[in-house]
């Protein structure tokens, strides 16, 4: 790439009118986190355009929201939970909204702890539409078919539920119905699973 040759027609940089942070015959510029730069060359004004973007279009920066679990039956440790236990097809309703300074969704999971290793057999439905906007509660459906995941025992668990979300957008309020369905062999656990929320990130 050409640039200006040394010591003819450089320009200093200063950052935030503070001191120089130096001399050169051309300028790098790096996008960090959450932004992005798009630059064009720009003949007619003898110029180069640069602009700097938050991605996501927010700049509200990173969003994080955890939903506790609705109607709370054990515990696990210090955590309050509500049990899914071993050969007993269990379905947890709750609902949780996508945060209004959300512009995208980084992840949707339901957060789980389980007591033993092994295959969750699970699935997920959903209905979502926007709060206090006047639309139809199941103007949006969506799902995760039956499958498995594998877990590790005692340790804090995000099923991921993203897919169950195809198209929610800020200030979506979601109804999730989780299921685990215990009773099938192809969930090999063998022991209860505590059920802690759901969390929603995004920016």
């Amino acid at each position: 790439m050409s640039k200006i040759p040394a010591l003819q027609n450089e320009i200093t940089v200063r950052e935030n009118n503070g001191a120089d942070v130096g001399t050169r015959p051309r300028i790098n510029m790096n996008e960090g986190p959450g932004i992005s730069i798009t630059m064009a060359d720009d003949p007619v004004n003898d110029e180069v355009d640069i602009t700097f973007s938050a991605i996501g279009g927010g700049g509200g920066g990173w969003v994080s929201q955890f939903y506790p679990a609705p109607n709370f039956d054990g515990n696990k440790g210090a955590y309050a939970t509500m049990l899914m236990p071993d050969e007993v097809d269990t379905v947890i309703r709750q609902s949780v909204m996508i945060p209004s300074n959300a512009s995208s969704v980084v992840t949707a999971a339901v957060v789980l702890i389980p007591d033993a290793s092994g295959n969750l057999r699970r699935g997920v439905t959903t209905n979502f539409a926007r709060i206090c906007a006047n639309e139809d509660y199941q103007i949006h459906t969506d799902s995760i078919a039956a499958g498995q995941v594998a877990v590790d025992m005692d340790q804090v668990e995000c099923i991921d539920i993203s897919a169950a979300l195809t198209g929610a957008l800020a200030r979506d309020i979601i109804g999730v119905t989780f299921t685990r369905y215990a009773s099938d062999p192809l969930d090999t656990i063998g022991e209860t699973v505590h059920y802690l929320g759901i969390i929603i990130e995004g920016i």
